[in-house]
């Protein structure tokens, strides 16, 4: 014991500087008073002091330091006698056999389902990498360093509170793609499942699919700096954004801390691309979405046609505005001109408004076919929208009768 408590003094603090309270045991992993789990010592050595103060966090995601969760099991399955089988492979399953199903959504179940009428979505892998996987989103934030900057830095995530501050509303919704994305008043937060609260799960997940489980590790760091104090936390959990336990009440702050101390410490080389970001901006990824990879938009606010076009058409009746203005103060200064020759005015530089007139004589021919263009382009684009709406149609009936499953699901507004 005396041996370990000498390593233990000798090993510089490598814990974040910035933060003045340490969950980590100074021992070995053991049980703590009440009976919780202290996190282990390995994560010491990979957090390492940054030359700018604070520390540098690149390590992988080791494991939970609490388990909340435990209706999963990860194991090999046992014979009559209830001993395991050393030749079979470990399986991931609920530990109630009449419960067998993910932990927060009965309708995900372990094994065949003969009432699974959701096709691939309906299976366990199909609904994890569905819900928790963003490829459209990973596809464009390359391109976001080129148009309308956007901070590159998994920090940039206010708390939970400070929301209010801004004047935004809290918009609770499942799609991963639209966690931290906000929109004026408004920013979109992807609660936590209850399944991310079991160990079976996070031993299961690391094995089966790597790219899976970057997404759900780096999902959930960005909670560590969403939930900042005990007022995030409280609120969290009256807007659900956090599961309950297993005994049915929400973890304490104290718990939650500790709780998410493995995954503060996860680097960007852990994560998938998308949460090497924190909060982003839904006009500047619409734009990118537009200029890039020439869809309408990422994520349309707008269901209807007709509003969406206003949207849109908002800016350029603007600068049509302006170009009035300009029309009618040409309009003016060539009139009090022609009245200035009529009276035999001397003009002073009479050469500078002589190119004045030449200007005034060319700008409103661009300003008509301007709105010209606009206005075709508007019609072409609600025949396009039309055809388009009418053949979707047309394939989802024809899909319908040849007995596919999922035909004409929404989008839920992504990318379309």
């Amino acid at each position: 014991m005396a041996a370990t408590q000498t390593q233990t003094e000798q090993r510089p603090k490598t814990v974040r500087a910035s933060k003045s309270v340490s969950f980590w045991s100074s021992t070995s992993p053991s049980k703590t008073a009440t009976g919780t789990a202290t996190p282990p010592e390995s994560l010491h050595d990979e957090i390492l002091p940054h030359k700018h103060g604070g520390a540098r966090t690149n390590a992988g995601f080791t494991g939970l330091a609490l388990e909340f969760n435990k209706q999963l099991a990860y194991a090999k399955p046992t014979d009559e006698k209830g001993i395991e089988i050393p030749s079979a492979q470990r399986v991931f399953r609920a530990r109630d056999p009449n419960k067998q199903y993910l932990p927060g959504q009965p309708r995900i179940r372990f094994g065949e389902f003969k009432y699974n009428v959701d096709g691939e979505e309906g299976t366990l892998t199909g609904y994890l990498k569905r819900w928790h996987l963003t490829p459209d989103l990973d596809d464009l934030l390359p391109f976001m360093r080129y148009v309308f900057v956007q901070t590159p830095a998994y920090e940039h995530i206010n708390t939970l509170h400070h929301h209010a501050a801004h004047g935004r509303k809290i918009i609770v919704d499942e799609e991963p793609g639209l966690h931290l994305v906000w929109y004026y008043e408004q920013i979109f937060m992807k609660p936590i499942p209850k399944y991310f609260y079991s160990k079976a799960f996070w031993d299961w997940v690391k094995e089966y699919d790597k790219k899976l489980e970057k997404a759900c590790v780096g999902f959930m760091r960005t909670y560590y700096y969403i939930i900042g104090f005990e007022i995030d936390f409280h609120e969290a959990c009256e807007k659900r954004l956090i599961p309950k336990k297993d005994d049915g009440e929400f973890p304490t702050y104290e718990e939650w801390c500790l709780f998410m101390v493995p995954f503060s410490v996860v680097g960007d080389d852990f994560v998938n691309r998308r949460y090497h970001y924190g909060e982003l901006r839904l006009t500047r990824i619409n734009r990118t979405a537009m200029f890039f990879r020439f869809k309408l938009a990422y994520f349309h606010l707008l269901p209807q046609w007709g509003a969406y076009l206003s949207h849109i058409l908002a800016p350029l009746i603007t600068a049509f505005a302006v170009c009035s203005v300009i029309l009618n103060s040409m309009q003016v200064t060539l009139a009090a001109i022609e009245v200035a020759n009529e009276t035999d005015h001397v003009i002073p530089d009479p050469v500078g408004w002589r190119r004045f007139m030449n200007v005034s004589l060319y700008f409103p021919v661009i300003v008509i076919l301007s709105i010209a263009l606009v206005i075709g382009a508007a019609l072409m684009g609600m025949f396009a929208m039309g055809l388009k709406d009418l053949f979707k149609g047309n394939s989802v009936r024809e899909k319908k009768k040849a007995g596919y499953a999922n035909v004409g699901r929404k989008s839920h507004g992504i990318i379309w």
